[in-house]
């Protein structure tokens, strides 16, 4: 059976998708603006061999009918909201084999800065990073930006447009080898092997050098979610690890296909990207004291906060639909992938899910050996890469996964046994640290001696 990589999806904020579950007397999250409690989940994901710490982010917050409702601020619904980032640095330095992925959006941010942004962080996690790359739809950040609202499919021409001249600063304007260091010579870099690039596309133009020398992986590991036609294009295209949205092993057995073969088809081949679900756990000594404790977490939803939330995310008020209607007839230019999921229920029964379940995927409940049995029995059904772990309450439900249910797994030979250090890119693939050469950012090279070294 294959090995499973582990993901840890976070915010940094006060809730994650259940909304109004900051409240539990277990729950930290409210702690989101202490150094310390991040650095002590950092620790404990190393400790129980997680392969990385995602950081989701957003800009918006719930908007509906031209009012934010109270709610949003009652019970802190995406705001307030921190830069994740700014977290990593930290997190990097107390701890040796965790990686982390970040979002940045194509729509809002510029694409030099971008670059060296991440390749910053690339020289201080000594390779370590990745990049969640979004694209944004709220209306409310159109407006904190002051720019217009672009369509579904005019943002993924932006993004790929972003990526083009991303690739360009990553992979095109230092050569291997050109930075020197030669203290004797006094020769820091070779300018000989140094070049501008040249971009003009049809959303950014750029001429000039990157001023970020060449990190570890020079192109953070790309990370990608959406299920739009448009948004597994782009995937298939230019993702690395690709974060799927489904509810059962059904539904997630036809995505992972899918991607796998749209890889193929753009050229990189099926294995070229990881594929990656939603996972959330509650365990105990039987499955009913699992169930109760599940019930008792729900019991903390807020129902107004979590409409709100489905909202800011798709651009739908639940509430205003016909209850009876099917939800196959909702449309939106918002975030698609979270209309898609429901697309063969009725409004009633995605209100009701919705309420239920947050944004969350895989839901699993029972005592240890039974939920590492489910795990096994999801990878073996749908040919999954891994799991990205969406608590409960934080850090106590990434404690009894950890200390309850990773020991099951690694019995089983789905989880590592040792910490490496190694960068993103060669954990994921078990190859170099470059984009290999089916990848497009291969294709802005200027030095081809990177394809030995990527292969």
């Amino acid at each position: 059976m294959k090995r499973i990589l582990l993901g840890a999806f976070e915010i940094n904020q006060v809730n994650l998708t259940s909304q109004g579950l900051w409240a539990h007397p277990e729950q930290q999250t409210y702690r989101y603006k202490d150094l310390d409690y991040w650095l002590d989940l950092a620790r404990l994901l190393e400790r129980g061999y997680f392969d990385f710490l995602f950081l989701a982010d957003s800009y918006g917050y719930p908007h509906l009918r031209g009012e934010t409702p109270d709610v949003t601020f009652e019970q802190a619904v995406e705001v307030p909201n921190n830069d994740p980032m700014l977290l990593i640095p930290a997190l990097a330095s107390v701890t040796s084999d965790l990686h982390f992925a970040v979002t940045t959006s194509t729509t809002f941010e510029e694409p030099y800065a971008n670059a060296r942004r991440f390749a910053t962080l690339d020289h201080l996690t000594k390779g370590r990073i990745g990049w969640n790359v979004v694209t944004t739809s709220s209306a409310v950040v159109s407006e904190l930006f002051g720019r217009p609202q672009l369509a579904h499919d005019k943002r993924y021409a932006r993004a790929r447009d972003f990526l083009d001249l991303s690739y360009k600063l990553f992979e095109g304007s230092w050569e291997e080898g050109s930075v020197v260091v030669d203290k004797a010579a006094r020769l820091y870099a070779d300018p000989s092997r140094v070049h501008p690039i040249k971009h003009e596309g049809p959303y950014f133009t750029s001429h000039g050098y990157f001023d970020s020398e060449p990190s570890p992986q020079r192109t953070p590991v790309i990370v990608q979610a959406g299920t739009s036609s448009t948004g597994r294009a782009f995937a298939a295209a230019n993702a690395e690890i690709v974060f799927l949205h489904g509810k059962d092993s059904e539904m997630l057995r036809g995505q992972v296909s899918d991607i796998r073969t749209a890889a193929e088809s753009a050229g990189r081949g099926r294995d070229a990207i990881k594929a990656i679900s939603g996972l959330s756990v509650v365990t105990g000594p039987s499955r009913s004291a699992a169930d109760e404790k599940l019930e008792e977490y729900l019991e903390w939803v807020n129902p107004d906060a979590a409409r709100a939330y489905y909202a800011m995310m798709t651009g739908i008020d639940l509430a205003a639909l016909d209850p009876d209607a099917s939800f196959s007839t909702v449309s939106t230019d918002g975030g698609k992938s979270h209309v898609e999921r429901y697309r063969d229920t009725t409004v009633r029964e995605a209100s009701a899910d919705f309420l239920r379940r947050g944004m969350r995927e895989l839901i699993l409940v029972g005592t240890p050996a039974e939920v590492a049995d489910q795990i096994a029995g999801i990878v073996s059904d749908t040919d999954l890469d891994g799991f990205n772990y969406t608590p409960f309450v934080s850090p106590g439900s990434y404690a009894d996964l950890v200390d309850s249910v990773v020991p099951e797994l690694q019995r089983m030979g789905l989880v590592r046994t040792k910490h490496t250090r190694d960068t993103f890119r060669q954990r994921l693939f078990g190859a170099g640290s470059h984009l290999p050469g089916t990848h497009p950012g291969s294709l802005f090279r200027t030095d081809t001696r990177l394809a030995e070294t990527s292969a």
